[in-house]
Parts: structure tokens; C-alpha cells; sequence
């Protein structure tokens, strides 16, 4: 049996002493007369909204949604499992730092979403909201994509789970859901019908509504990102130029909802009244985030998808093409001396092919 490495074990450690928190939080919120018992599972702790978000509160103002830091704690547990296990499965491996971050950071994006100050405020503000929007279904998704977990499970998994995994993932089923058409009508269902249609108004009434909207915004989000940011072991390997045709559909998405927001006569519901808000002020400035923001990130995921492949022609091989091949074969067999791509450019090559020339002009 394989010995857990102290990573493993340390993210374990944490992750035990977190849920056990959670339980003690829960349990007190349960205990107070003044919370719903309904709401303390997502919105432990949060109390009314007396000041505007601008500012301190977007740092100082919390809740405690125990399920989402109990699920991203434990997914973090395991992602950091499977990276210890990595050196244990191939002697001398390691896993990129970088995808470990990546992975971390959108775990950390999802905290803040779902318990920072957009979270505090997002059944007060629909600014607020649409930020927690952008959190969830973009910058999350595409940094948990970032992070490679699919591929990493198949590094660490013995023989026999990694071919389940490898028939899983390039299956009909998870063929079909990551089809670039699909993946980019189900971001636009999600984006549009949750936007512009009456359900907003429902999820701003009911918490648990919101909750199932978060779940939704992630599945969305990666979903569409595993496509355009994601190198995970699935059907669908997109080219690069794809990958920039289908992120500037999603943009067009995102323009689209934050326009009709902006223009809209209707606001979005707001369930508390605690703070002087215009609501159809509020509705329009979050339209301005869904466009100006949301095709920001998108902006930002394009110009790192480009970045990438200007790195990547840099470090591949000048290819030639097949009458410079013709032509480097035609000089080795004749002059006997080897051809390669630099022929034009080493003096001794070039005047042996000169002199090759020479003789053919006085036969």
C-alpha cells in the first residue's frame, strides 16, 4: 500500500480541522433565534447590509456559506493528494507549479463568490450579484481549467482506473457535452436565460435558489473554459484559431446580456431594502459589468491563449516544405554531403551546391 507523501497528509490535516469548524459554525447558527434555519448552511452569519459595497466592505464584509467551503476545502485536498502522489507514480516527476496555483486560485475565486462582500450583498445589489456572476462562471472556471485536474487524475491513477478515466472522458456522453456547439449553447442559455428572463428575479428571492445558480454558473463555466483554456485528455483538442473564434462568441454572449441590461426599462428584483438603491439604476450598472467586465476576462483569457502560441511557434521546428526537401535530397544524393535546413546559410554547403550547379550546366 502506497505511503500517503506529507502533503497529502498535511491537506488532509487541514481539510479535517476546516469541516470540523464548519460543523461547530452550523451548529451555533442553528442555535440562534435570530437566524433562519433554512439559510444557515449558505448564509451563516450574514447580516443586513447597512453600507454601500464600494470600498472597505468589499473586504471586510463577510458570510459563511458552509457547503461551498466545505466542497472547495475538500476538493483542494484531493487535487493536492493526486499532485504528492505524482513523484510517487513516476520516480523523479513533478507536477507544474504553475497548474497547482491556477487550480488553487480559482478554488480561492469560489470562496470569495460564494462568502466574500459581492456575496454579502448579492440579494441587495444586482451590481453585486453580476459580479459574483463573473467570479463563477468565467474567472473560476477558467482557472480550475487552467489547472489541468482531469489530467492530472490519470497521471496518479493505477492502470486499470486510468483507461476507465481515458473511456470516460473521450465517451459519447462527455463527447457530446464538451462539443464546441454544445459547450457554447449551454453558455448561452445559462448567460441569457438567468439574465433576461424573470428567473433572475426568482433567484434574488430565494437563497437557495442562488445556490443552485452558483452550481449551475460553475458547470457553465467549465463546461465552456475546458475547451478554450483546459489541455485535459478529452475528444475535443481545438487549434488555436478555434479556440479565438469560440471565446469571441462568448464574448459577443456576454455584449449582448450586459446591452440589454444597460438599455432595459425593468429592474431586477432586489429582496432587501436595507440600502437606498435606485433599482433600476442597479439593474443598468450591472449590465455595464456583464459587458465591460465579462469581455474583459474574456479579453485577458485571449490575449494569455496567444501569448501561449507565439511561445510555442518560437520553440517548434522550421518546417520545410516538400520542394525544399525535394531539393535538400536531390543535393545529398549528387554531392554526397548532408542537407538540412541551414543549406543556404553555411558557406561550405552553398559552394558545394554551386559547383553541383556547375556541373549540370556543362553536361
Amino acid at each position: 500500500m502506497t505511503r500517503l507523501p506529507r502533503l497529502a497528509l498535511a491537506a488532509w490535516a487541514v481539510a479535517a480541522v476546516v469541516v470540523a469548524a464548519l460543523a461547530v459554525a452550523v451548529a451555533h447558527y442553528l442555535s440562534g433565534a435570530s437566524m433562519e434555519h433554512s439559510h444557515a448552511l449558505i448564509r451563516g452569519g450574514a447580516g443586513e447590509p447597512v453600507h454601500g459595497l464600494v470600498g472597505r466592505p468589499l473586504v471586510t464584509a463577510w458570510q459563511l456559506d458552509a457547503i461551498a467551503v466545505a466542497v472547495v476545502v475538500l476538493a483542494g485536498a484531493v487535487y493536492l493528494t493526486a499532485v504528492a502522489l505524482v513523484p510517487v507514480r513516476d520516480a523523479g516527476a513533478r507536477w507544474p507549479v504553475a497548474r497547482t496555483l491556477c487550480f488553487l486560485a480559482g478554488l480561492a475565486v469560489i470562496v470569495y463568490a460564494t462568502c466574500g462582500g459581492i456575496a454579502v450583498y448579492d440579494q441587495v445589489l444586482f451590481s453585486a450579484h453580476m459580479l459574483g456572476h463573473l467570479a463563477l462562471v468565467m474567472v473560476a472556471p477558467a482557472l480550475l481549467t487552467a489547472g489541468r485536474p482531469l489530467r492530472l487524475a490519470m497521471t496518479v491513477a493505477p492502470p486499470g482506473r486510468r483507461a476507465r478515466l481515458e473511456r470516460i472522458a473521450t465517451g459519447r456522453v462527455v463527447s457530446l457535452l464538451t462539443a464546441p456547439p454544445v459547450a457554447l449553447a449551454t453558455y448561452t442559455v445559462v448567460i441569457v436565460g438567468s439574465h433576461l428572463t424573470g428567473l433572475m428575479d426568482v433567484i434574488m428571492r430565494n437563497a437557495w435558489a442562488g445556490q443552485v445558480e452558483h452550481l449551475v454558473y460553475l458547470v457553465a463555466g467549465y463546461q465552456f473554459f475546458v475547451l478554450i483554456v483546459g489541455d485535459e485528455p478529452i475528444r475535443w483538442r481545438l487549434s488555436s484559431p478555434v479556440r479565438w473564434l469560440l471565446l469571441a462568441l462568448g464574448m459577443a454572449v456576454d455584449t449582448f446580456t450586459g446591452i440589454v441590461l444597460m438599455q432595459g426599462t425593468g429592474a431586477v428584483h432586489l429582496e432587501r431594502s436595507s440600502l437606498s438603491v435606485d433599482a433600476i439604476s442597479d439593474t443598468h450598472t450591472g449590465g455595464a459589468i456583464m459587458w465591460a467586465g465579462g469581455d474583459g476576462i474574456m479579453a485577458l483569457v485571449m490575449v494569455a491563449l496567444v501569448v501561449g502560441w507565439l511561445r510555442t511557434v518560437e520553440r517548434a521546428p522550421v518546417q520545410r516544405g516538400w520542394l525544399e526537401q525535394a531539393r535538400g535530397a536531390a543535393f545529398t544524393d549528387h554531392t554526397g554531403a548532408s542537407a538540412d535546413e541551414r543549406l543556404d546559410e553555411d558557406d561550405q554547403a552553398r559552394a558545394a551546391y554551386n559547383d553541383w550547379l556547375a556541373k549540370l550546366d556543362q553536361h
